[in-house]
């Protein structure tokens, strides 16, 4: 019972990590100065000239064509499938905020379920970090697929382009450390026992 207890307090500050890590990426691009400014998606060389742009908006997805304009100088996957990459990066970020909705949830039963001897609270921390997991690698997978394919489109056209390292350790150890939780919350709650307020001996 006490190693149970003590590995689900460490797989708890797993939790705490990946909520963490994903908090960094939300605010990662929101200012161009300070510590955030080393968080990025993918740095190129966009050699234009930006519209549209504003001081103050919410996240925008990425898509150079609404950035540049509909240029000739402008790679052509950007300017006849701008679709693409504005929904795998718009559905990317929705499902990098539904994650961290569901992680911030998790925490109080993950942190009750060591030391509360009831059921349903195991098993409420098992359902809400395998949502948690299930968006994060979601997230992950349309963040990844987005910028992989931008950066292949800049450098086919003769321009240097690069992931953000950061971002991508971050989201991808996010994924390590829910699925780890996730698993490690199934099987304490699989052998997790409630304890009766009456003992076996009591007879009516």
């Amino acid at each position: 019972m006490i190693f149970k207890r003590f590995v689900n307090l460490l797989v708890f500050l797993f939790l705490l990590g990946a909520g963490l890590l994903t908090f960094f990426l939300i605010l990662s691009g929101g200012r161009e100065s300070g510590t955030l400014k080393n968080f990025y998606w993918l740095q190129a060389d966009t050699n234009g000239q930006l519209a549209n742009c504003s001081s103050r908006a919410p996240a925008k997805p990425f898509s150079p064509r609404d950035n540049f304009g509909n240029s000739v100088n402008l790679p052509s996957s950007f300017r006849n499938n701008r679709d693409t990459y504005y929904y795998l990066s718009r559905v990317g970020w929705a499902m990098l905020l539904i994650s961290l909705f569901f992680i911030v949830l998790a925490l109080v039963p993950g942190f009750l379920a060591t030391f509360l001897p009831f059921k349903a609270v195991p098993v409420l921390y098992c359902v809400l970090s395998w949502l948690a997991f299930f968006f994060i690698i979601l997230a992950a997978c349309l963040y990844t697929g987005c910028y992989v394919k931008a950066r292949k489109t800049f450098r086919n056209s003769g321009r240097s382009a690069r992931l953000g390292p950061k971002n991508f350790a971050f989201i991808w150890t996010s994924v390590f450390l829910m699925l780890v939780n996730a698993i490690w919350s199934t099987i304490f709650s699989a052998t997790h026992k409630a304890h009766s307020t009456y003992s076996d001996h009591d007879m009516y």
